[in-house]
């Protein structure tokens, strides 16, 4: 992400203001303890330029809700209210070019640590998007480790749905691994079963198949992981979701990691030992080119995942 100083306004708890009055009480339970749950949203840029279309925004919003139901928040507005103020957001913006959109609904200005009857907020935002890091690591691949934290068991915390607190997890592993001179971690469970990348869902590929860890590993029931196992339907590729043990991502054909912020994102090495030739897959590159044709609304298939912003 980039130029957020972009963005003018943010959208909270039905009203649309400055961007610098968004503020969340220092009381806050979401502050206090990470006590709050959220989406991260993609809007591209139409293939012809015209036009943005946010990805899967139904999903994504039912999600959010269910990630809400989960902590016991009862949200204060309907799922149309905030997809239509999702839309308004970025209208309001001005924004002509790919976004990310965050909504979060936490608890408000309330110190409680066990659940008490605080007051639930709902907050939006979006910033440009645009990464020239990001294309490149998309285009070549990434080096990844893994990570010598274990992903959260659903156990403890619900690993399935986008729970702030979560990240605190995913950030451990994923500073551990950029300071040894990667791009990424992967985690296994407490198990030792693999899960997923430090923010992304994982795939791998051999004999021509994907192969990606089910939801009773710990994993963040991913819609664009979703979305990949449609697409490759679509292609014809068998997708096997199983159990998946350390040593088989080093003798995968290939790997990636997908997500709403990562993509598909290739990975070329795991601990130093290269990913079948080192290089971005064919596989992973048509899954690849599938998906971001849907997304910009260039492919025939799939068109209902898309909610078109300015009108074509």
């Amino acid at each position: 992400m980039s130029n957020i100083s972009c963005a003018k306004y943010v959208w909270m708890n039905g009203k649309t203001i400055e961007w610098e009055k968004a503020h969340v009480h220092v009381s806050s339970s979401a502050v206090l303890y990470g006590a709050g749950v959220f989406e991260g949203i993609k809007a591209y840029k139409s293939s012809n330029g015209r036009g943005l279309y946010l990805f899967r925004l139904e999903d994504h919003v039912k999600r959010l809700f269910g990630s809400a139901k989960v902590h016991r928040m009862d949200v204060p507005f309907s799922t149309k209210a905030i997809e239509e103020a999702i839309i308004k957001l970025i209208e309001d913006n001005g924004f002509t070019d790919d976004t990310y959109v965050r909504p979060l609904i936490y608890p408000g200005d309330f110190f409680e640590l066990m659940g008490g009857k605080a007051p639930i907020d709902v907050t939006i935002f979006a910033v440009p998007y645009s990464s020239q890091d990001h294309s490149q690591k998309v285009e070549k691949g990434i080096k990844c480790c893994v990570s010598s934290w274990r992903r959260i068991s659903d156990s403890s915390l619900p690993a399935r749905v986008k729970t702030c607190g979560n990240y605190v997890n995913s950030r451990l592993a994923k500073s551990e691994a950029r300071m040894s001179g990667f791009d990424d971690a992967i985690l296994l469970t407490k198990e030792g079963f693999v899960s997923e990348g430090s923010g992304a869902n994982l795939f791998l590929v051999r004999n021509n198949a994907l192969v990606t860890p089910d939801v009773s590993f710990d994993i963040l029931e991913g819609i664009t992981r979703a979305s990949i196992i449609a697409i490759a339907d679509d292609l014809g590729y068998a997708v096997r979701e199983r159990g998946v043990v350390r040593s088989e991502l080093y003798t995968a054909d290939e790997v990636f990691l997908c997500g709403t912020v990562a993509e598909l994102l290739p990975v070329v090495s795991i601990d130093n030992i290269a990913v079948g030739d080192g290089k971005p897959g064919n596989l992973t590159k048509n899954l690849q080119n599938h998906f971001f044709q849907i997304a910009r609304g260039k492919s025939s298939k799939h068109k209902d995942w898309l909610r078109a912003i300015h009108e074509e």
